[in-house]
């Protein structure tokens, strides 16, 4: 297992990382089996007005953790969908850890699977992607 700033993984600093700055202290994280995780420690901007993790705010984690994988496995690319389900409520404070594995993956498109969960163990949410290769 290898862990690393989201700074370090792209070797950029923070203001160069766009959308992925919006996710605040993260950690990524090379797993033994070869997948990737993405850990995030939420905080209040990443709240809705009722008092948990915005929507937009999981498919982000999820998004960012796929092209942090694809660039892994040296097969840098685009989303070309994704199909998020929410299973329960992100909470203020919770840390979510979006893990990527792959299902199928082609000479030009493939698809990954991102599960979301909190510092429990407990799934948030899932997306599928299907992604098209460079």
């Amino acid at each position: 297992m290898k862990k690393m700033s989201i700074q370090d993984f792209y070797d950029l600093p923070m203001n160069e990382l766009k959308a992925a700055s919006l996710l605040g202290q993260s950690q990524v994280v090379i797993n033994d089996d070869d997948s990737l995780s993405l850990i995030v420690e939420t905080e209040k901007n990443h709240m809705n007005l009722h008092g948990t993790i915005q929507a937009g705010i999981q498919y982000l984690i999820c998004d960012t953790a796929l092209g942090m994988y694809l660039r892994h496995i040296g097969r840098p690319g685009v989303g070309m969908a994704g199909n998020i389900s929410f299973y329960r409520p992100g909470k203020p404070g919770d840390t979510l850890t979006a893990t990527i594995t792959p299902r199928k993956l082609g000479r030009r498109t493939g698809n990954c699977l991102a599960v979301l969960r909190n510092q429990e163990g407990k799934t948030v949410s899932e997306c599928m992607f299907s992604v098209m290769f460079d």
